[in-house]
């Protein structure tokens, strides 16, 4: 099985609603995203996927939220803004950018050292 691992980074805000029903004060960080695709065979290039083509969507899906609140933010709405919940959105959003043909494994959002959170969609290979 190929992998390819592209990343993208943004600096937003958010406040996150807890178990406890209490708000997390507003605060920032700056975001790491790890787009992961895989799959078994590569293309008559000897590549699994372009690069370049993953890396401009997924930057357009992150640019809306740099220097935002992600509480506010269209892409979690009616969400509770955790790095989980933006992990799966940026999956869905993604997924639709890149298209079927690609076999988009698992978004990673990294919040703070040691602190990542990922979605992974079915295995389609």
């Amino acid at each position: 099985m190929y992998e390819v691992r592209v990343q993208a980074q943004f600096y937003a805000a958010h406040r996150v609603r807890m178990s406890n029903r209490l708000l997390e004060p507003i605060h920032d960080h700056d975001f790491q995203v790890e787009a992961v695709i895989r799959g078994p065979t590569l293309n008559e290039d000897g590549v699994l996927v372009d690069f370049r083509t993953v890396q401009r969507a997924l930057r357009r899906i992150v640019e809306p939220l740099s220097d935002s609140d992600l509480s506010t933010a269209p892409l979690l709405a009616g969400l509770n803004p955790s790095s989980e919940n933006l992990a799966r959105k940026l999956f869905e959003a993604l997924s639709r950018e890149i298209g079927p043909q690609v076999s988009l494994a698992g978004i990673y959002v990294r919040e703070a050292p040691g602190c990542v959170a990922g979605y992974c969609g079915p295995d389609k290979t």
